[in-house]
């Protein structure tokens, strides 16, 4: 009898367990369907540090302007500048930086510095991830983004950096001197040639001061205004087109009592230059100066046959070859051109914005109280030189040295413009052959 009823009790715990071990199987092996409306979220992306080599940036720029709204756009990508500001234009810098195998992720520097970062690996081409990720280029400056065609080819690359900022130059001139010698103040468009007028009317020595006029600028910018290319895609150097840029300096530079002039002391700390030319970049660093004085700005003079300003120096970033992160390395850089808010910090704080937008470009100079309704105007109104074909080679400073060779002899009266052009030309042609047989 007791044996029937144990039985019984082992058959009925082996039915219950039967029903039950289905169960619980299925609820640990079976996921469960998701309810209506509802929808898998995808896996946060993996927290990255990018390593920068940041060339633009000081410090409090660095932050308000890069890191704070790139943080709110990418929080999983912190950007590791490093010790700071770096020398992006010193060749030895970046190499001991490669050799120290302490190589970025991210350069930023300027557009000529890429013959720098080309050839040594720090910079790839960006048209793969431009394509890939449907970044418009017709958004940006068109003279930006055609100086940029200039440049690639060199490198046997479609896009070797993006703009991020535009720079070009512009007229500053002292108000208190144009009042005190009672000359009409300068004008948008003016000329070289009207700038040399009056620059005669104000250099003069009164009260055992000497005053200057107008400090014309480098031979090299000058011809910027030509799009002057020095070097073809033969090698070969031809310097036509630079005698009216010669002749025009030495007009300037020759008037009795300009001599010895040493233009940015003579602008921001004596204040015994009338008209000075600057990078526009440049006007915002010495804004406590310009603060304290009585200022105008206007577009750089232009040739009567040529109206245009400087080229344009833009200020770009690079994505390095050797990154493990290429393709978030783009979209730091992407959006720091397609961001409003960061072009108009850019803007604000004395660049110019890349992009084709008023509104912002109107931002000029806010956060340091130079962004006069005058100063607005003249870059409103500044139209950029078309770039010229560029060579490896064009601004290298061992092949520029006979010519500013022949620049000193041609202004100092020791040879006339044609044998100094072609003396120049010869000697520039040797450096080149130089350069090209290393």
């Amino acid at each position: 009898m007791k044996v029937r009823r144990f039985f019984w009790r082992v058959a009925a715990f082996l039915a219950t367990a039967a029903v039950l071990l289905p169960a619980c199987s299925s609820s640990s092996t079976t996921k469960e369907e998701p309810k209506a409306g509802e929808t898998d979220k995808a896996a946060p992306p993996q927290p990255i540090t990018l390593k920068v080599m940041n060339g633009l940036f000081n410090e409090k720029d660095w932050q308000t302007v890069v890191v704070e709204p790139l943080k709110k756009k990418f929080p999983h990508i912190t950007l590791d500048q490093g010790s700071g500001v770096a020398r992006t234009a010193d060749q030895k810098f970046l190499e001991d930086t490669i050799a120290g195998g302490n190589v970025p992720d991210i350069v930023l520097s300027g557009v000529v510095q890429s013959q720098l970062m080309a050839p040594l690996g720090l910079a790839q081409d960006l048209a793969p991830y431009i394509k890939k990720n449907k970044l418009d280029m017709t958004a940006y400056d068109n003279t930006a983004v055609e100086t940029l065609k200039k440049y690639s080819p060199i490198y046997n690359m479609e896009t070797v950096t993006l703009p991020l900022y535009i720079n070009f130059k512009v007229l500053l001139y002292n108000k208190d001197l144009f009042d005190k010698f009672a000359v009409p103040y300068p004008k948008n468009h003016m000329t070289h040639d009207e700038a040399i007028e009056l620059s005669k009317k104000l250099t003069r020595s009164d009260g055992g001061v000497q005053y200057y006029g107008y400090g014309a600028d480098s031979y090299i910018n000058l011809g910027g205004q030509y799009s002057l290319s020095y070097i073809d895609k033969t090698n070969k150097v031809s310097l036509s087109g630079m005698e009216k840029v010669f002749e025009t300096l030495k007009a300037a530079m020759t008037i009795p009592g300009m001599q010895g002039l040493s233009t940015t002391k003579a602008f921001n700390t004596d204040k015994t230059l009338a008209m000075y030319t600057e990078w526009l970049a440049s006007v915002v660093q010495n804004a406590a100066v310009y603060r304290d004085m009585k200022w105008g700005m206007v577009t750089y003079p232009e040739f009567k046959d040529r109206p245009y300003q400087t080229e344009v120096d833009f200020h770009s970033s690079y994505v390095t070859k050797t990154t493990k992160y290429p393709d978030q390395a783009f979209e730091v850089i992407a959006w720091m051109i397609q961001s409003e808010e960061i072009q108009s910090l850019i803007t604000r704080s004395g660049k110019v914005t890349v992009l084709k937008n008023k509104d912002i470009t109107a931002l000029w100079g806010k956060d340091s109280g130079l962004g006069t309704e005058e100063a607005l105007k003249a870059i409103m109104e500044t139209k950029m030189a078309p770039p010229h074909d560029i060579h490896p080679l064009d601004r290298k400073g061992t092949v520029l040295t006979p010519l500013a060779a022949a620049y000193a002899d041609y202004i100092n009266g020791t040879k006339d413009l044609n044998v100094a052009l072609r003396d120049a030309t010869e000697g520039m042609q040797k450096a080149v052959n130089s350069e090209l047989g290393k």
